[in-house]
């Protein structure tokens, strides 16, 4: 039986086990390939197993982890696969294949359910579960009121609550949030006789309601800065830094990434720069005559980006009053395409990029973020 990859995607999302004693998974494949299984944890991606395969070989997975994982291959063609308390043995017969299994296996009776598309009820446990929550996300496409998305997003509220942990070995619980705050975006808030500018704050303020709801809605599962930094990243990936800035204003004591409080204030003069496209821009210490500034970041942090971009921006407006500063960009990882984006949202302003990634390693670890700061050159 085969799926269309992008239908495999969204067929994803709906079904994970409680996590409750040991699981495992066996692998057969026909074919030589290379596989990783990927779980959940609340809005963590976790590495559950990566291996490859020859033609005929057998692997198998034990783990602890229970719920839904994604079978993914090099290709990016993804599948989704239960692990429970039983074991499951799944056959692999190409990439762009759906995996087979035993007609008694869970994993293959969730596959049918799936392609049948047969109505399930509460009797189905689990599987019931994760539709019901496929429905509440598909059902949200159609509000159009400012009273409709705020009992819509009761109703997500609710779900999400009664239902966190089984949701949280699942990619749904992240799916949920993402399209609680994609909700705004259907919604006409003009009032007749307002002004424009009602339309922006109105929408700001729901928003903001829906990210101060959902901190106290799951305060005992995720770290309060753990969830905000998600929420910022919903807009953030979408290009709507301004937004994204909004949220982080709004909670700037709380949103954070790390937890050192270092200040690192001089840095050696030979480190390597690069432009936004990724072209060599020279060494740190032969920049004159500027006031330079670094901003920390990380891809897994987005408020660091936000305020780097916002950053960035302030000092373009300033250059244009004979304001000589330059933000140097320094990555706590391997510098990548997503940190060169950020100079795409700052118009008329120049950021340059540390590529120096033993220095960074040795340097740089947990550092508390957004850190934006001076710096000397020796």
């Amino acid at each position: 039986m085969v799926i269309r990859f992008q239908w495999i995607i969204s067929i994803l999302l709906v079904f994970a086990l409680p996590c409750s004693g040991q699981a495992g998974l066996v692998i057969h494949s026909k074919i030589a390939i290379d596989f990783k299984l990927q779980g959940y944890d609340g809005l963590k991606s976790i590495l559950i197993y990566s291996g490859t395969l020859p033609a005929g070989g057998i692997q198998d997975v034990e783990t602890q982890y229970n719920g839904l994982a994604r079978l993914i291959f090099p290709g990016g063609q993804t599948y989704p696969i239960i692990i429970g308390s039983k074991s499951s043995v799944a056959t692999i017969t190409g990439s762009d294949e759906t995996p087979s299994f035993a007609v008694e296996d869970e994993n293959q009776h969730f596959y049918k359910l799936l392609v049948d598309g047969d109505p399930v009820d509460n009797g189905y446990g689990f599987v019931g579960l994760m539709i019901q929550g496929k429905q509440l996300l598909e059902s949200s496409s159609s509000i159009k009121t400012v009273n409709e998305l705020q009992a819509k997003k009761a109703g997500f509220q609710e779900f999400m609550q009664h239902n966190y942990l089984d949701l949280s070995h699942s990619d749904l619980l992240r799916r949920l949030i993402g399209q609680y705050f994609m909700m705004h975006e259907y919604v006409s808030y003009h009032r007749e006789g307002s002004p424009a500018s009602d339309i922006q704050l109105r929408y700001r303020r729901e928003v903001l309601s829906g990210v101060k709801t959902l901190l106290s809605l799951l305060q005992d599962h995720i770290p309060e800065n753990e969830l905000l930094n998600y929420c910022v990243g919903l807009y953030y990936d979408r290009g709507m830094v301004t937004m994204a800035s909004f949220i982080v204003d709004n909670f700037n004591t709380i949103v954070y990434c790390g937890n050192d409080n270092r200040n690192l204030t001089v840095f050696p003069a030979h480190l390597k720069l690069v432009n936004a496209d990724g072209s060599t821009a020279g060494k740190l210490g032969f920049l004159l005559n500027e006031e330079k500034i670094v901003s920390y970041v990380s891809a897994d942090c987005p408020v660091s980006m936000v305020r780097t971009v916002i950053k960035a921006r302030e000092i373009a407006e300033t250059k244009n009053e004979g304001v000589n500063r330059l933000l140097i960009v320094v990555p706590l990882e391997k510098l990548s395409e997503k940190h060169r984006a950020m100079s795409r949202n700052v118009s008329g302003g120049t950021i340059l990029y540390v590529d120096d990634e033993s220095w960074v390693e040795n340097s740089s670890q947990n550092i508390r973020l957004p850190l934006i700061q001076k710096i000397l050159v020796q």
